[in-house]
């Protein structure tokens, strides 16, 4: 179930990465579809070219994520749907702590593992729009090792700014959101919020795996 996990949230990073050192590329958010394929073709050259410099650090991996990838990920909402009838349940306080939680796990499994996957070749396939405001786009992701996998993400558009964001990916049917609410779920019901918060910020502190929950 870890490495399950570890692949989910590194494939979706991975695709969704931006290059820090050469120039900057201006990704077109108004079609999900053509969002996916221009960060994918990006990614694909640029984590090779700098995989040497970020296996001396993964900080450097963080940093890179934190910079690059977050801003066409909405995590705040990953997180909403991940505590389910707990975002409810929780106060203000408890959904910043829990989003900030959930946002530096993402990228702690992502420093840890994005460097063992070697990506050949990204193929995108047409957006499907699941209903007015939410789309698909399936991929098939090939690794240097020849194995194949179907990856589709969950994409939905912001109103306010008229952009689209992923929240979700699948690999395989499988879908990490679901994944993690129901490992999280279990750990809401026997430990509650705070200390499932807590839990979380200690390992992220402590530069453990933070996935390893399940």
């Amino acid at each position: 179930m870890r490495l399950l996990k570890q692949l989910m949230v590194s494939v979706m990073l991975l695709t969704l990465a931006l290059e820090s050192t050469a120039y900057a590329v201006d990704i077109n958010q108004k079609d999900p579809e053509v969002m996916v394929k221009e960060l994918s073709e990006t990614v694909v050259s640029e984590v090779d070219k700098q995989r040497a410099d970020l296996e001396t650090d993964p900080q450097k991996v963080k940093a890179f994520a934190n910079e690059y990838v977050l801003p066409y990920v909405d995590t705040p909402k990953m997180a909403r749907y991940v505590m389910g009838q707990y975002w409810k349940q929780a106060s203000a306080s408890q959904q910043k702590a829990f989003t900030e939680a959930f946002t530096n796990t993402l990228l702690r499994s992502y420093a840890k593992s994005i460097l063992k996957l070697r990506v050949t070749k990204i193929v995108v396939s047409k957006m499907v729009e699941t209903r007015p405001g939410r789309a698909s786009v399936s991929t098939e992701v090939t690794q240097a090792d020849g194995n194949v996998s179907t990856v589709v993400y969950r994409a939905y558009l912001n109103k306010n700014d008229q952009k689209w964001f992923l929240y979700d990916v699948s690999i395989e049917g499988i879908s990490m959101l679901l994944n993690y609410r129901k490992s999280f779920a279990s750990e809401f019901q026997k430990k509650g919020i705070d200390e499932v918060i807590a839990g979380l910020n200690a390992k992220n502190n402590a530069n453990q795996d933070v996935l390893d929950e399940g």
